[in-house]
């Protein structure tokens, strides 16, 4: 991995980590997420914020209008720290340790980056556009600015314009990825007077939500689309998830902080592998709650996150597309003791899926592949770190700590504690249908974004 060296010194400050709450807040498929570094680097952009280039990632050609539109949601030059897990770096910058250096639960025996690193992101993967955004619009004023805010206009204008047929399943994809958008520009409204940065959020709303409407698919596009989980399965060892007869249960508890942190936009589905075939699954299911369980009752716990997509009609409707996978297997020692925590990541890559569907669009982590460490409860990309002002990338296994402890062994579904955590049933669901989503398209439905975007489809009825 080729970085550039362009910061020298960063203050570091350390705090108490507030609770075991905000512990908890950090979700299964954010921690789950490892960047990919593109091959150029150029350090005198025109834009330090953009790359040198758009991506293929929904057409061959890089100036294809979506594939500017992707550009500008997604694509990134971010300035990072890293962590001496990485050997390559080990030699281009002084270390510290230093317990909790910014917030994050990063065990001392991990040194610290004093200095940061240049790092391209493409942005083709499981996360949503304009990070970062949790608590700030940071992301959100990179395109409400020039150059951003034109050539992003530019490109959906003229995606407006054309009449070039495009694969349901591309019109899928992007429908997504402009939804992302469209809540995260929305969310950062005020109540202020008016000023040229809220004119352009306003005109930018306007021309997201036509083009969410323009590629709409009809219900019946929608079903049609591909399992990709299923074709992907197989081919990277991963389980059988969703069979109604299988060694898996889908289940549900409390209110999921992954579905919250997605905007609803998107459901994330528990499964669990008990460690015997339960007698009574309601009763073993009941037993979890409140953390009571023991790894002698578990076998492994998989996160599976998949979209909601808006019809023709305006109709908030599931999907079979999987976006980001995450599978811990506990394999434990002939008396049951815990041995260690195997772990299996995947992600999408949008154009992988679009070009080789038999692929499953879903590529492989490492659990030693770069990934940026995670703020309490910041589910965004690349956030900054507490007090640091810049990411800090560790191995994904070190990331994946932070929420499910040193050993990975915590099931974050069963770790909350309320006031009605412990009256609640834990409820089996079934995993050929789609009650995870049910739930979440029936809050997203009385949200205030949605509320706004579904305007604009009715008036086109």
């Amino acid at each position: 991995m080729n970085s550039h060296q362009i910061l020298t010194k960063v203050p570091f400050s350390r705090y108490r980590f507030a609770n075991f709450f905000i512990a908890t807040l950090c979700v299964g498929f954010v921690c789950l997420v490892a960047p990919v570094i593109a091959g150029r680097r150029a350090l005198q952009s025109p834009n330090p914020v953009f790359l040198d280039s758009a991506a293929p990632v929904y057409a061959p050609d890089p100036n294809d209008s979506w594939n500017r539109i992707f550009f500008y949601l997604f694509s990134r030059r971010i300035e990072t720290r890293v962590t001496d897990e990485f050997p390559e770096f080990r030699d281009a910058t002084p270390f510290i340790h230093q317990e909790n250096p910014t917030g994050a639960t990063l065990p001392s025996s991990i040194g610290m980056s004093t200095r940061s690193f240049e790092r391209d992101e493409i942005g083709d993967r499981a996360i949503d556009p304009l990070y970062p955004s949790f608590l700030r619009p940071t992301g959100a004023h990179v395109v409400l600015n020039d150059p951003g805010y034109s050539e992003l206009s530019k490109a959906l204008e003229q995606a407006l314009g054309e009449n070039a047929p495009r694969s349901p399943l591309a019109c899928a994809l992007m429908q997504a990825d402009l939804w992302s958008a469209y809540d995260i520009l929305y969310s950062t409204a005020s109540s202020q007077r008016p000023t040229p940065e809220t004119e352009q959020r306003r005109a930018l709303l306007d021309l997201l939500a036509r083009m969410i409407r323009k590629i709409a698919l009809t219900d019946h596009e929608i079903d049609s689309l591909p399992a990709n989980y299923s074709v992907a399965a197989p081919l990277q060892s991963l389980p059988e998830l969703f069979r109604s007869d299988g060694e898996w249960l889908e289940v549900a508890w409390m209110p999921r902080q992954h579905d919250h942190a997605a905007g609803y936009r998107r459901v994330a589905r528990v499964f669990l592998k008990p460690a015997r075939a339960p007698e009574n699954v309601k009763s073993f299911l009941n037993w979890l709650r409140g953390d009571r369980y023991s790894l002698e009752d578990l076998d492994g716990v998989a996160l599976v996150t998949q979209l909601l997509l808006i019809d023709s009609k305006g109709r908030l409707l599931p999907t079979s597309i999987t976006t980001d996978v995450q599978v811990r297997l506990f394999e434990k020692t002939p008396d049951g003791a815990l041995k260690r925590t195997s772990i299996q990541v995947s992600e999408i890559s949008r154009r992988q899926l679009i070009n080789s569907p038999p692929s499953g669009g879903l590529v492989v982590e490492g659990e030693n592949a770069p990934a940026y460490r995670a703020t309490g409860n910041d589910y965004t990309f690349a956030s900054p770190q507490r007090f640091l002002d810049a990411p800090l990338q560790v191995r994904l296994r070190t990331r994946c700590t932070a929420c499910h402890g040193s050993d990975l062994s915590r099931v974050m579904t069963f770790a909350f504690e309320s006031p009605n955590s412990g009256v609640a049933p834990v409820r089996q669901l079934n995993p050929v249908a789609h009650e995870a989503a049910d739930a979440v398209i029936e809050k997203k439905a009385k949200q205030k974004d949605f509320e706004s975007l579904r305007a604009f489809f009715d008036r086109s009825q």
